[in-house]
């Protein structure tokens, strides 16, 4: 019985995937999405290009959580390359303490930094942005915000160092979606501007869909030639908190990965110069097709659960016998804590 509804599941599926579609479907008058062609695909050339290089990521782990506050460590990092070698890199990291407060009868979130010179920043516990459905913000959530909001400031500190026609990328996208994360997008489109430095992020996952419900990057692939390419136009963009242009890429020729890549309208640098140069950063087999740059990336930024628990049995400890009223509030959110380890 199992296998024969297993069977009819699978039957089912192969039907639903038939319809392929013509569009990409955005429920948003600002994409006007452009009909699906062969003709739209870019072979991406070898081409010699002495531009630099810079990619980005952020990761942040909670180590101290109660309903009215959060203790999370972000750590930021971004590397340099140059001609396909790495010639810089740093890391940085920071602490902040997330806190309900109240704000003309209204409970906000407030952030305040240590380590970093920062101004406090507060976020409404309903954020129509961070809020699913009717509920209150989980407070956990904020780290996610603040985490974003260090990696374009970092994005838009590198400027300083990068020369014309350099190149920034992100991990992620580039559309303001965040309360206040148009502003930093902002800055940094402002200040590559100056000096003619591209802006541009990729996304490891993507969820664009055709117009019959289909997943766009099967069905590009299924019409795609057999070398490194990009897709483009697929949808022009009027929306001031997502100034780009979208394109879909194959970086790696024997690669199974294709990516969705955005890059700001306000450069200057033709696309395959651009993508050439990320081409020849993403040849590592560690993960073929996708920059390098950005695996080291997040190799570094990811705080892994071994520092968490770390940092955490540090805070404990400090906080001692003399701390217990924190404790009592942390014991308000570790019910699933102590159920998850019970096992039978």
């Amino acid at each position: 019985m199992e296998k024969e509804i297993i069977t009819d599941i699978i039957t089912s599926l192969n039907s639903s995937l038939k319809e392929k579609g013509e569009y990409v479907q955005f429920n948003d008058p600002s994409y006007r999405p452009i009909k699906i062609s062969k003709e739209h695909f870019h072979e991406i050339g070898d081409r010699a290009d002495n531009a630099k290089i810079a990619f980005i990521d952020g990761g942040n782990t909670e180590i101290l959580k109660a309903p009215n506050f959060s203790v999370q460590l972000i750590r930021i990092y971004h590397t340099i390359y140059k001609e396909n070698r790495r010639i810089s890199s740093k890391k940085q990291e920071f602490y902040i303490l997330i806190s309900a407060i109240n704000q003309k009868d209204n409970i906000v979130y407030r952030t305040k930094f240590f380590g970093l010179n920062k101004e406090e920043l507060d976020f409404s516990s309903f954020d129509q942005t961070l809020r699913q459905g009717n509920h209150r913000i989980s407070i956990s959530k904020i780290g996610n915000a603040i985490r974003r909001f260090l990696e374009l400031e970092t994005a838009k500190g590198l400027t300083e160092e990068l020369e014309k026609q350099d190149i920034i990328m992100i991990d992620g996208d580039l559309k303001s979606s965040i309360t206040n994360e148009r502003g930093y997008l902002d800055r940094l489109y402002e200040a590559a501007a100056k000096k003619d430095i591209v802006i541009a992020a990729i996304s490891k996952t993507s969820e664009l869909f055709t117009e019959n419900g289909n997943v766009l990057i099967p069905v590009l692939e299924e019409l795609a030639p057999e070398n490194e390419w990009y897709y483009h136009p697929l949808v022009e963009i009027n929306n001031q908190a997502h100034k780009v242009d979208l394109h879909i890429v194959k970086l790696n020729k024997n690669s199974r990965y294709i990516f969705k890549l955005e890059i700001f309208k306000g450069t200057n640098q033709a696309t395959d110069k651009i993508l050439s140069v990320l081409m020849e950063n993403s040849r590592d087999p560690v993960f073929l097709g996708y920059p390098y740059g950005l695996i080291e990336a997040d190799q570094f930024a990811r705080v892994s659960n071994r520092e968490k628990d770390y940092l955490k049995t540090v805070f404990m400890t400090k906080l001692g016998k003399d701390n217990m009223k924190i404790a009592q509030y942390l014991n308000t959110s570790n019910t699933h804590n102590i159920l998850d380890s019970i096992s039978y």
